[in-house]
């Protein structure tokens, strides 16, 4: 499967299932493996990517705290907690996110794709609902109400673009001559 349709495939998990109270949250978790999964394997398809590092980071701490958050406890103690922890909480998820939107559009302008704004406008999405967010719960603004509804639209935007643009070469789809080779070797 190609790389970007793992981590579409793990956002969908992530955004359109939840665990019952009381029971450890398996989908959280598999979601965000199948995210670093697709991230493994861009990763390796695409050595070039910009912001490697911090991608990596980013993946491999929001996994581990879909890990240590899955408990219903923990879940559970997330709920009654300050604004400001349930925010840090998402922060990893969602940096990832903003931060392949970001490296997603230098590869598709580096390889003159159609298109590729795109994942400008899904980067900028999630970037306006981490900064509304903060400054509704900590600044009281509250005329910034909803605005988190934008980070939404960003995320789904981001799962969206990459079953789009999962195929193609400079996103970590296979080079065309290898998908001819694999079909007459079958």
């Amino acid at each position: 499967m190609k790389p970007l349709y793992w981590i579409a495939a793990g956002l969908a998990l992530v955004v359109f299932t939840k665990a019952p109270p009381d029971r450890y949250d398996y989908s959280e978790v598999l979601g965000n493996a199948f995210v670093l999964i697709g991230w493994i394997k861009l990763a390796r398809a695409r050595p070039e990517i910009p912001l490697r590092l911090t991608l990596w980071y980013l993946v491999v701490l929001a996994f581990v705290l879909s890990i240590v958050l899955s408990a219903a406890d923990a879940r559970a103690w997330l709920e009654d907690a300050d604004a400001a922890v349930i925010w840090a909480a998402s922060l990893p998820a969602l940096g990832f996110q903003a931060a392949l939107c970001h490296a997603m559009t230098r590869q598709a302008s580096a390889g003159k794709a159609r298109g590729g704004w795109w994942w400008t406008v899904a980067e900028a999405g999630i970037l306006i609902a981490l900064v509304a967010t903060v400054l509704y719960d900590g600044a009281d603004w509250d005329w910034l109400y909803g605005v988190g509804t934008v980070g939404l639209a960003g995320v789904l935007l981001v799962m969206l673009l990459c079953l789009v643009y999962g195929p193609a070469v400079w996103a970590g789809g296979p080079e065309p001559e290898a998908e001819v080779e694999d079909a007459e070797a079958t």
